[in-house]
């Protein structure tokens, strides 16, 4: 993903994109609160995976944009609401309050270069 993230050298900046995983069982769903991009899967690794793809292909039509076009996709963010109650789930799983069995919550980032 470097690869694509990096295409336009003389705009480059070093990014580490905030995502979030959630699952139940075999229900998982992840989000990049950076880009807005969301998907769904039966495992914490395939939702990882899709998610990584997803960003990569999105980074990658982004980038084919011109100049203006381009800058407002690679920065477009999950509205503040969406980013809020993903952040306060996080914390709030990760305290281990009202913890339901087979859920389970995953924060990470991705690097890119955008």
């Amino acid at each position: 993903m470097e690869r694509i993230c990096s295409r336009k050298a003389k705009a480059m900046i070093k990014r580490n994109l905030l995502c979030f995983a959630h699952g139940h069982g075999t229900a998982w769903e992840a989000i990049c609160l950076d880009l807005d991009i969301a998907v769904q899967g039966h495992s914490a690794d395939e939702v990882f995976n899709l998610l990584k793809d997803s960003i990569s292909d999105y980074l990658k039509a982004a980038n084919d944009e011109p100049s203006p076009a381009r800058e407002k996709l690679l920065n477009r963010k999950a509205p503040f609401f969406v980013r809020v109650r993903y952040l306060f789930g996080f914390f709030w799983h990760a305290l281990h309050v009202d913890r339901k069995d087979n859920e389970t919550e995953h924060g990470f980032t991705i690097p890119c270069h955008a």
